[in-house]
């Protein structure tokens, strides 16, 4: 029987064998890279977005086209 959390700990990783371990923590990776990308993207398109505008309001003098 286990007497602290660290020898709970230590049982817990035994149970688990590599392939399990390469899985979780790849899918942990791969999870991160997703968020990243979508925050990127929404970065991306509110950048061409202010840039479009601030070329359309110097161009126009924040007027619209016809």
């Amino acid at each position: 029987m286990p007497k602290n959390k660290n020898e709970v700990a230590v049982q817990v990783m035994l149970m688990i064998d590599e392939a399990t371990l390469f899985n979780d923590v790849s899918a942990i990776i791969e999870r991160r890279k997703f968020r990243t990308q979508v925050k990127i993207n929404h970065d991306a398109i509110l950048m061409f977005w202010e840039v479009g505008k601030y070329i359309g309001s110097i161009l126009l003098g924040g007027e619209r086209t016809e």
